[in-house]
């Protein structure tokens, strides 16, 4: 019986989903609703120390409070943050998504996917920002950004 319940319980233990996909880990994805009052540009953003993340955060909570939404505590000597942050949308309907990081070579690759509504789509009248922030392992490596 002891063996039974051991096994039932290691398979649940490797059974849960992580939040953990291809070497990163998504910290917050959705838009900003400030119209482009925090000060962002379509731009892609490495932030490797504390100092640049507290700076970030009060650009982003400038008219948003986004960062309530996720795990603000980065070990910085471990991890580093990548951002990615489209233009301003004057409808809803548009995305912007880290979809994977790769080591390659001298290089770390991070693949970014946008998507937008098709003509006939029914979209919110709303203007919005899209973004997506994830947590991945510090590298030396070089970071490049590929839109797909």
């Amino acid at each position: 019986m002891k063996l039974f319940i051991t096994i039932i319980f290691s398979l649940l233990l490797v059974g849960c989903p992580k939040n953990e996909k291809d070497g990163f880990t998504s910290l917050s994805k959705g838009n900003l609703f400030g119209a482009g009052d925090e000060g962002f540009k379509k731009e892609n953003i490495v932030i490797s120390s504390q100092v640049e993340w507290k700076s970030f955060l009060l650009k982003l909570d400038s008219t948003n409070k986004a960062s309530e939404t996720f795990e603000n505590a980065i070990d910085f000597s471990k991890e580093m943050i990548v951002v990615v942050i489209d233009k301003v949308r004057n409808t809803g309907g548009f995305s912007i998504e880290i979809i994977e990081a790769i080591k390659e070579g001298d290089t770390f690759l991070i693949k970014i996917k946008s998507t937008s509504p098709k003509p006939m789509d029914m979209v919110t009248m709303a203007i919005i920002q899209p973004y997506h922030i994830v947590k991945i392992n510090k590298t030396k490596k070089e970071v490049k950004f590929i839109e797909l």
